[in-house]
């Protein structure tokens, strides 16, 4: 008797209306997953240890543990990960934290960063054939991006969320197929990536510029804590909890005058510096691509450890540097952001992330 395969099993997501923690959506918004992220039901077991027992005795389910997903898929130029970035982002209390604007038969949108994630987050829900797996609530606390094998980028994202369920009503196995998923195509590449970096009180970014990197690593984490409350068993909804922390984890090729000197000379003086990181796919007509383009205004190197010349036998010496994002005083020369991060999308998709 066979039994359930990955070939069986999808997922999809929908955003729930604002201060809607523990209310469940219907989702619309499915995903290629490349695995099923750590979803299961965990249940707590209260036991009574008290002297005088010979052995233990029957327990009690108590709170449900928090889950802790991590969602990880090939990242894509038109998918709907840009909602899942604005989410971890931007909030409704902030202005003009994600704005849509068409562009020929394209659209941009600019997602910046927002003091608060109050009251945003989805409902994630898969299909495991025999029932649907839902996650009620969840918050999106950080992502990551970095090439896999073959130079497909390939794209993670955190949740933090309440329990699982599999009896819902509200999410079914024909809600979650009937959602809108994108195409399997338009992946992003490594050979599409340019990255740009120099010093934050330099001109703006040029072609001359460009860094040659073998690996790059971004991750945004933003911490939230995980109360639970009186009158219920899961996680009351997370707030923002210690500073966002943003990291760019370069691996250079080799060492050179830039990833030696230069790189000793900003680690011991705190030197600032700014950077994007561009990736162009094929043309959406004749003047728009399919972008995503990630920008800090104000790049450190992060301390002790961020920086190492490893040098074993006779390998060539490839320094790794891991900067920081911080917020700068004032917007850099061709960067109108003091805010420690922006990201921009060109695509099709024309729903806006809110």
């Amino acid at each position: 008797m066979p039994g359930v395969s990955g070939r069986e099993i999808a997922a999809a997501f929908g955003k729930f209306a604002a201060n809607s923690w523990g209310v469940a959506v219907a989702v619309s918004k499915g995903i290629y997953l490349l695995n099923d992220g750590g979803l299961k039901l965990d249940v707590s077991m209260i036991e009574d240890r008290a002297l005088g027992q010979v052995f233990l005795r029957a327990a009690e389910p108590g709170n449900a543990p928090a889950q802790n997903l991590t969602l990880e898929m090939r990242a894509r130029y038109d998918d709907q990960s840009y909602i899942l970035t604005a989410l971890a982002m931007g909030s409704p209390a902030a202005v003009a934290v994600a704005t849509s604007t068409a562009v020929g038969v394209g659209w941009t949108h600019v997602i910046d960063m927002a003091p608060s994630v109050d009251g945003l987050g989805i409902t994630f829900a898969m299909d495991k054939k025999l029932f649907v797996e839902e996650l009620t609530s969840a918050k999106v606390t950080g992502f990551e991006l970095e090439q896999a094998e073959n130079g497909a980028m390939v794209e993670r994202v955190k949740l933090l969320g309440t329990k699982v369920t599999n009896i819902s009503s509200t999410n079914i196995n024909s809600t979650v197929w009937s959602s809108t998923f994108p195409a399997l195509v338009n992946r992003i590449l490594q050979p599409h990536g340019v990255f740009r970096m120099n010093l934050n009180s330099a001109g703006a970014l040029a072609s001359t510029d460009a860094v040659p990197a073998e690996a790059i690593k971004l991750t945004f984490d933003r911490p939230q804590d995980a109360p639970f409350i009186y009158g219920q068993d899961y996680i009351a909804e997370p707030a923002d909890h210690q500073y966002t922390d943003i990291r760019i984890a370069v691996t250079y090729p080799r060492m050179t005058t830039i990833t030696a000197n230069s790189l000793h000379g900003a680690l011991k003086n705190g030197t600032g510096m700014k950077a994007d990181w561009t990736f162009l796919g094929a043309y959406i007509n004749s003047t728009d691509r399919y972008t995503r383009l990630y920008q800090w205004p104000l790049l450190q190197l992060a301390g002790e450890g961020s920086f190492v010349l490893a040098a074993t036998d006779a390998n060539q010496v490839k320094p790794t540097a891991t900067f920081v994002a911080r917020m700068a005083t004032t917007s850099p020369t061709g960067m109108a952001i003091v805010n420690p991060m922006r990201i921009t999308r060109v695509q099709v998709n024309s729903a806006a992330p809110w």
